[in-house]
């Protein structure tokens, strides 16, 4: 009689033990960092139109999801008036980017530092461009690089100028109203670039060759797309474009 008490006393301790372990066991959760890594460079994807744009660099080294830009002047024709008119744009040449996921945090940083023209192994002339990145990921697996290449820069500039006459503010070259808005007038074209790494800094060098007549480069890390501009190669294609009566651009030297 005793024994079958104490068996049933230690059955239902047995019972107890095993229902409360399995109610307090810890649960594991998949976590997709790629999923992650994809949603946080798609909220910056979808705001980089509307971030910041900043001409001083002192700014652009402390504030974060701000555009650094030059301040230009470019003339275009306006269709409706049927004359060249004169209004201010922003050409990109820097980007500082961070958007964090439940279990991981994106970080870009990017920088022309300079630009040089050069020549392409198959003779063509080319621009160089030396641009300063940081990233928070060791490797940019996705990372893609290509030269927008302007139909026609007469209505290009002309089709930029119609948002500054609606928004009286002035419009971005490569980012207005948003990236790839502009692909009636453009002609993306891959560039070849090569990322250096340096093994006493984290900041790596992205060389980009693109075409002389780019307007544009065109950074992806998909689906984040970053345009770059040089502005040296702009006032020097602006020189000779005002000859054939397409428009022309001036800009201050950056600081």
């Amino acid at each position: 009689m005793w024994s079958l008490a104490y068996g049933l006393i230690a059955l239902a301790v047995v019972a107890f033990v095993v229902l409360y372990a399995a109610a307090h066991a810890p649960s594991f959760k998949t976590v997709n960092l790629a999923d992650q890594l994809y949603g946080a460079k798609g909220w910056l994807a979808s705001n980089l139109p509307s971030f910041p744009k900043v001409e001083v660099k002192s700014r652009f080294r402390v504030f974060v999801n701000v555009v650094r830009v030059v301040k230009a002047n470019a003339t275009a024709y306006d269709y409706r008036t049927r004359q060249w008119v004169t209004f201010p744009v922003h050409l990109p040449v820097g980007y500082r980017l961070e958007r964090a996921g439940e279990n991981v945090v994106y970080q870009i940083y990017i920088n022309v530092t300079r630009c040089r023209y050069t020549a392409l192994p198959r003779g063509e002339p080319a621009m160089l461009y030396e641009i300063e990145l940081r990233h928070s990921l060791d490797q940019l697996p996705w990372l893609d690089v290509y030269a927008a290449v302007p139909h026609n820069l007469t209505q290009y500039y002309s089709w930029l100028h119609s948002f500054y006459t609606a928004w009286r503010r002035p419009p971005a070259v490569g980012l207005t109203p948003r990236v790839g808005a502009d692909e009636a007038f453009m002609e993306l074209v891959k560039a070849e670039h090569v990322l250096v790494y340096n093994a006493t800094s984290d900041t790596a060098k992205l060389y980009v060759a693109a075409p002389a007549a780019a307007l544009y480069v065109l950074l992806v890390d998909y689906p984040l797309k970053l345009p770059l501009t040089c502005p040296e190669q702009i006032a020097s294609a602006s020189s000779e474009s005002q000859r054939s009566d397409t428009p022309t651009i001036d800009f201050p030297s950056p600081r």
